[in-house]
């Protein structure tokens, strides 16, 4: 049956992918599994949420700055066509809040982390020292991935925490000076409309981004084959790959909290 699959048109291609799929969902599980279960090494998991976790926030920062910049932007020139311009701080806040700077701050620190994780672990496939590894009987998957899961999962809400602040400042400063929206007015209207399943739901989704960025990362880290220009194919790959996840699971995780919240109708 497999055989005849691989001589139809893109046959080939489908069973590439699904065996891409299952062997992805086989490391995913082992790499949980060892994420959850003792011992854990607690100095790695502070090495990594410095090297991985708090090296990400400038550009966190800055992106969701601009963010919040276009968005209150964005959404002020087309409310002022209606007159509603009183509306934007409010729907900016629930705009950032929720998906724009979650999203925008997943994507940048993931193709930053993603990159990172991939060229080192795969640096160290090729170098045979994750073979080293298992002949000292050390679990490289424990060693190596369960701290980077750990401390994403941990910074990427704290990020993006501090990052929605940075975005509300450049909604505000946008608000002052292209929209003439003054700041006390901007707090009262973003005040009145916030509330805090904004801020939670936002949140809670970078918890799985953050699971999702090390994941990837790490698996095509151990995958890499052919010396210097494979480190090189995989980091590729592995930025593709993190980007495109985090994009779909964004979607699935809005609709089950729009659900959950009763936003539905």
């Amino acid at each position: 049956m497999i055989k005849a699959i691989s001589y139809l048109p893109f046959g080939q291609t489908f069973l590439d992918f699904v065996e891409f799929l299952g062997d992805y969902s086989t490391f995913i599980w082992v790499a949980l599994k060892r994420t959850f279960t003792p011992p854990w090494r607690g100095r790695m998991v502070i090495d990594q949420l410095f090297l991985i976790g708090v090296k990400s926030f400038p550009i966190a920062m800055i992106t969701a700055i601009f963010v919040g910049m276009v968005m209150t932007l964005q959404t002020g020139v087309q409310l002022v066509k209606f007159g509603s311009k009183g509306y934007v701080p409010g729907i900016s806040w629930i705009a950032n809040a929720r998906e724009m700077v979650p999203a925008f701050v997943g994507i940048v620190v993931g193709a930053r982390v993603a990159a990172s994780i991939t060229a080192e672990v795969g640096t160290m496939r090729v170098t045979e020292q994750i073979d080293a590894l298992e002949v000292l009987n050390v679990d490289p998957i424990r060693y190596l991935v369960a701290p980077r899961i750990i401390a994403m999962t941990i910074m990427m809400p704290l990020i993006t925490a501090v990052c929605l602040i940075g975005g509300y400042i450049g909604g505000t400063l946008v608000a002052a000076s292209a929209l003439q929206i003054d700041y006390v007015q901007y707090y009262m209207v973003t005040k009145k409309f916030a509330y805090m399943q904004d801020l939670y739901s936002g949140l809670f989704k970078t918890i799985f981004f953050g699971a999702l960025i090390a994941l990837t990362g790490s698996y095509y880290g151990f995958r890499t084959r052919g010396g210097a220009e494979g480190v090189g194919l995989a980091t590729t790959s592995s930025v593709v790959l993190t980007l495109l996840t985090i994009l779909v699971s964004n979607y699935f995780l809005t609709s089950i909290l729009v659900y959950l919240l009763g936003n539905l109708g």
